[in-house]
């Protein structure tokens, strides 16, 4: 996984302008098969232990003064004929629930694409300057980037499916 830094790391900063990014980071969701774990077919919002994970990366926010905007996006899809319904759902370490989620109807038809291109994105408040864990889990999906050829495919390569966890710290 991969970092990026703009304009240093934050710290020990003064008098900055509410609005101004801060830092941007990025960290790279690879193409990967996985188990095809769902959520609970309910109203109540997706756990920690449900679904299946397939990204995880620890983040130390540089201020508190600060929000984070998170974007993510990730092909989930299924190789072979395990549900019509996927989605994929954002958690934080300290939180049992899901803090966003997406979901899509794919259909029982043959000739669709087998997923989605799942896209989060979602704004929280620093907590201050110590870390915590994000993670992505998928509902139902037994892959994440693979091509969407019908049946998720591993063609085109695994590094042109890769896709992107973002963090945005913005000044409060």
């Amino acid at each position: 996984m991969t970092a990026a830094t703009l304009f240093g790391n934050g710290a020990g900063l003064t008098g900055v302008i509410a609005g101004k990014l801060l830092r941007k980071s990025y960290y790279t969701i690879p193409r990967q098969s996985i188990s095809n774990a769902s959520f609970p077919n309910d109203d109540t919002a997706p756990q920690i232990t449900e679904g299946t994970e397939f990204f995880s990366q620890a983040y130390t926010p540089s201020t508190a003064n600060c929000d984070l905007y998170i974007f993510c996006s990730a092909g989930v899809r299924e190789r072979t004929n395990v549900a019509d319904d996927m989605g994929m759902a954002l958690f934080i370490s300290d939180n049992t629930d899901a803090l966003r989620v997406t979901t899509d109807y794919n259909g029982g038809d043959q000739n669709v694409v087998h997923g989605q291109n799942s896209i989060i994105t979602h704004k929280m408040a620093s907590w201050g300057v110590s870390a915590k864990t994000f993670s992505l889990r998928a509902h139902k999906a037994n892959s994440i980037n693979y091509a969407a050829t019908g049946y998720a495919s591993e063609k085109f390569g695994a590094s042109t499916h890769t896709t992107l966890f973002i963090i945005e710290e913005i000044a409060t």
